[in-house]
């Protein structure tokens, strides 16, 4: 006999997930009217009502992504930490879960009722957005980390990174740079969506056309960055800056232009974003729109515990978080005045010579 779920119960009455979960809460927002009746539709259907009483005292990490198991790079390992902090001080433990555990037609109240967390950190990509509003839906204790939403019901906490990143591109238009790429992970989110944006923006503003080949997508990983070097500095008309919109693509061009002898910034500046110090850990000590991820972190745990320990004392829950931190611009050593020509290489390293590459554009005034 097929498991009784939230979602056949609302669909036998006409009414929406959201509100059998309620129902089934004990929610203040429902009348007694509808709550009997999705009662007496969950006994017929032999749905068995979840423990709520007191909780598990635990929350889930759960990263959505349209990969075939769950993914977590030092980004994410950062803002866990940050997670972590907030729910150990607040007596809570922290569960990494696998989104693939969750059935096809299993409701996320019966998700995390199996799983035995009382709410959700969320993670989610642009091919996953979808699932966030979803488990809204179904009023279940949540909040999206790194990444905003239009609809008001998603609690999330992100971070603005759209100035400083059109201010990065700028400082390298100030120094001269006509020819700037911009080189951004396969995967997108609204980060780097509105990285991308920014780059765009402060070549229009300048007069400068945008350029298609200076645009990259790779994935945003150490070899990904070495790899986007190669391709950049080995096309007949190579850039002599380039934005790196993840921190372990920075890293990964800074190494692959120390293996070919390129001297940073001299011959080629770069600019990228660090998510907590990584830019001190680097030689020279990158340029870096910066954000706290462990702030992210920080403040969703806090905020989804503290939310948990207001249902399990029968109060009600405070309104949604719609939270933005701001990032900033730390101008550090990698950036300097353009060569007068720009360096272009083979992907093993041999320097090529530049006689085809065109002179350098001026800036619309």
């Amino acid at each position: 006999m097929r498991t009784a779920t939230v979602r056949g119960i609302a669909r036998a009455l006409g009414v929406s997930p959201a509100t059998v979960s309620r129902s089934l809460n004990n929610s203040p927002d429902v009348s007694e009217a509808v709550r009997a009746r999705v009662l007496a539709e969950a006994r017929r259907l032999g749905y068995e009502t979840p423990r709520k009483s007191q909780g598990t005292g635990r929350i889930g990490i759960v990263y959505f992504n349209e990969t075939s198991g769950p993914k977590y790079s030092g980004y994410d390992a950062v803002i866990w930490g940050g997670v972590t902090l907030a729910a150990t001080a607040l007596k809570y433990d922290v569960v990494v879960m696998d989104p693939l555990d969750r059935g096809a037609s299993e409701s996320f109240s019966a998700y995390i009722t199996r799983k035995g967390v009382d709410g959700l950190i969320i993670r989610v990509d642009q091919q996953t957005r979808q699932f966030a509003p979803l488990i809204a839906e179904e009023n279940v204790p949540h909040i999206v980390v790194a990444d905003r939403f239009e609809d008001d019901h998603v609690n999330y906490v992100s971070c603005n990174s759209y100035e400083p990143s059109k201010a990065v591109v700028e400082h390298l238009l100030h120094m001269g740079h006509r020819r700037i790429a911009v080189c951004h992970n396969t995967v997108l989110d609204t980060d780097h969506e509105d990285r991308i944006a920014a780059y765009k923006a402060a070549l229009t503003d300048s007069g400068i056309p945008i350029a298609p080949e200076l645009i990259i997508a790779i994935n945003a990983d150490v070899g990904g960055g070495g790899a986007a070097l190669n391709r950049l500095l080995s096309a007949p008309q190579p850039p002599t800056a380039v934005f790196f919109t993840d921190p372990a693509l920075t890293v990964g061009a800074l190494r692959r232009a120390l293996e070919i002898g390129i001297s940073v910034p001299d011959e080629l500046s770069i600019v990228g974003v660090d998510d907590e110090r990584l830019r001190k850990m680097t030689y020279p000590v990158y340029t870096a729109v910066c954000q706290d991820a462990a702030e992210l972190g920080y403040q969703a745990g806090r905020w989804l515990c503290n939310q948990l320990a207001s249902r399990s004392r029968k109060e009600r829950p405070a309104s949604a978080l719609h939270l933005a931190i701001k990032a900033f611009l730390e101008i550090n050593q990698t950036t300097a005045l353009p060569p007068d020509q720009p360096v272009r290489v083979s992907p093993t390293g041999r320097r090529i010579p530049c006689e085809q590459v065109p002179p350098q554009m001026t800036l619309r005034r």
